[in-house]
């Protein structure tokens, strides 16, 4: 009895060790043809390869791990005893091959997508709905093995829909920031690097991520936004569709100047800039008659919205030493005092007497 359970054993271990062998060596195959694939035409047979090589070598190992420890007689009973055992133990097996199957299809193809993206919010929600996917997988299959073995999880499922519930009210406010995070990268308003307008705030796009999104203001500043507050706001993109973009700058002269000698100086001025673009062509129009000057409006378009006080500096500067040159004033405000006739007489200079 001893020698039969003995050659039983050594049977049953020799299996194990045959499929745990036999699932290497599927596992190294199918990675070898799956490389193979990948330098031919259609690179989607190397990630069938890839994606199906883990699961199917771990099913060969399991299958025979299984089949060898049934064979031992001890064991046998004990399944036998414990009714659905064996069925609960097959469907935790399955439950880990299908979620491993569906981590592999995301790694190998959700993660390269979200990777040739501009901002790294597809590659956390990639890796949500991974994690997500194969909680739900794992939980599905531990309640489809409990049921197996006669275990009532009824009151199980009602416990989670009640905690669910409970996180969800906990949680509204990050999962409203997550959702519209989401929203905002689906409708692309804005990338990484773009410089937007959020209320009084004005800055780079440093990072896009599920709660919040970070801006660097042009003094340096860094501010934290949460999501939800921007899917309330109105968001100025001043980088798309393009780069380009327009600003205005106002200049006064005295009334006695030569307008058109003026306008000429200050159309020289702007054409010679780098930064202007001659199409469309800048524009110097007579804006306003003020009570000191003419205002005249010079309305160009740059090459970027970055660097705008860079621009008006060089044209403001260029333009005090050209209309020097010129002698082309630029009044500063002044008042004159009219006073009437009637209004003078009636200022008296006051006498003083004195007695001796």
């Amino acid at each position: 009895m001893n020698s039969i359970a003995i050659n039983t054993l050594l049977t049953s271990l020799g299996l194990v060790a045959a499929g745990i062998t036999g699932a290497f060596l599927l596992y190294r195959f199918v990675r070898w043809l799956g490389m193979l694939a990948d330098r031919s035409r259609y690179q989607i047979d190397g990630l069938v390869l890839r994606i199906i090589g883990r699961p199917l070598s771990v099913l060969l190992g399991l299958a025979s791990v299984n089949y060898a420890l049934y064979r031992i007689p001890q064991v046998q009973t004990q399944f036998d005893k414990w009714d659905g055992a064996q069925s609960a133990i097959l469907i935790l097996t399955g439950t880990w091959i299908f979620a491993s199957l569906v981590k592999a299809v995301v790694r190998e193809y959700g993660q390269p997508l979200a990777a040739r993206t501009d901002t790294d919010v597809d590659e956390r929600i990639v890796g949500l709905l991974d994690l997500t996917a194969v909680y739900l997988i794992w939980t599905a299959g531990i309640l489809i093995a409990l049921r197996e073995v006669d275990i009532e999880v009824t009151a199980f499922i009602a416990s989670l829909g009640i905690v669910g519930l409970a996180v969800a009210l906990a949680a509204r406010t990050v999962l409203s920031n997550v959702l519209a995070g989401i929203t905002l990268t689906a409708d692309r308003n804005f990338r990484v690097g773009d410089r937007i307008q959020v209320g009084d705030y004005i800055g780079d796009v440093l990072e896009i991520n599920l709660h919040k999104t970070v801006i660097r203001t042009r003094d340096n500043e860094i501010v934290l936004i949460p999501n939800d507050v921007l899917g309330k706001e109105v968001i100025i993109n001043h980088m798309l569709p393009e780069q380009i973009t327009r600003i205005e700058m106002t200049i006064g002269i005295a009334y006695d100047a030569d307008l058109d000698r003026a306008t000429a100086i200050l159309q020289e001025i702007l054409c010679h800039s780098d930064r202007i673009h001659n199409d469309p062509a800048p524009e110097v129009n007579v804006a306003a008659l003020g009570d000191n000057a003419v205002v005249l409006q010079i309305l160009a378009w740059i090459d970027r919205p970055r660097g705008k006080r860079s621009v008006r500096n060089a044209v403001y500067r260029s333009t005090l030493a050209r209309f020097a040159e010129a002698g082309i004033d630029i009044p500063f405000p002044q008042r004159t005092l009219h006073l009437a006739r009637s209004a003078q007489n009636t200022f008296s200079v006051p006498t003083h007497s004195s007695t001796s």
